[in-house]
């Protein structure tokens, strides 16, 4: 029942998802005003990020590993959005080169990740027995789906991947939230200097950041729903669901903040 459940709703979230992030992806090239057009291509970082996450989710099969690359890049992506937008309060605007080869500077550790974590995954043949042995009560023998993993977690692959998937984002979150505050200080500062399109830019991509800030809890409760697992605190299959469940929620969500509250990009969906 749990399987037949939590399927399902990766499939909701994997099509949602895909056609939200392709929009978002469009609009951002097409629909993006000149005053934010070098953010656009932290926009269209997020969107080809959270696609490929959600296209990933629906065909899990095709690699474990590079759908576990993605996660923490949008965690660092996230943070390099909101330390841009702080950034071009004080600076001028980086060219598009710049930021593309910033973006590439912050995904090396994931694309580092995706690397050494592919051949350590193995199949399901190589699996089961591990399974059955140490969880019989999961009676994985019987269940249906995708059964793949790695086979043991004392490599230097599996460490990397857990503590870079685990460990950053709890200060990148604390992080974000600190640059929120010196964000709202600084417009709060400026408001009376900026022209008035230029406060109602920052004003929509700071609403969008506020939102989005929130999104990475969803990968807290998948983060720790592992933890509690990993340590044996807590062992359930619905634990162990949720822990994928909520994290791949995020990309679905994360394209909607954008849709929503960017003014160009609201109007061209509600056309």
């Amino acid at each position: 029942m749990l399987y037949e459940i939590f399927h399902f709703w990766h499939i909701v979230i994997g099509v949602i998802g895909c056609c939200a992030n392709l929009l978002l992806c469009y609009v951002a090239v097409r629909k993006t005003p000149p005053a934010t057009r070098s953010y656009a291509t932290l926009i269209i970082n997020f969107a080809v990020t959270d696609f490929l996450e959600c296209f990933l989710d629906l065909f899990i099969m095709l690699s474990l590993s590079l759908f576990y690359h993605c996660f923490p890049h949008t965690t660092w992506s996230l943070l390099l959005s909101f330390s841009y937008r702080y950034y071009i309060l004080h600076k001028s605007p980086l060219s598009r080169k710049w930021l593309i080869l910033i973006v590439f500077i912050i995904y090396t550790p994931s694309l580092f990740q995706a690397i050494i974590y592919w051949p350590t995954v193995v199949d399901r043949d190589e699996i089961l027995p591990l399974a059955t042995k140490f969880f019989p009560e999961y009676h994985l023998e019987s269940e249906k789906g995708i059964l793949g993993g790695i086979t043991t977690i004392n490599e230097f692959a599996s460490i990397y991947v857990i503590i870079h998937m685990a460990v950053p984002i709890f200060p990148i979150y604390v992080s974000m939230f600190i640059l929120r505050y010196k964000i709202v200080k600084k417009l709060m500062e400026q408001s009376a200097m900026l022209s008035a399109d230029a406060k109602a830019s920052h004003n929509q991509i700071l609403k969008c950041l506020i939102i989005q800030a929130f999104i990475p809890s969803l990968l807290m409760i998948g983060v720790t729903c592992y933890i509690l697992s990993q340590l044996g605190l807590i062992t359930h299959p619905f634990i162990e669901y949720l822990i994928f469940a909520s994290i791949c929620t995020m990309p679905m969500l994360s394209p909607f903040t954008y849709l929503v509250y960017i003014r160009p990009y609201r109007t061209f969906c509600m056309k």
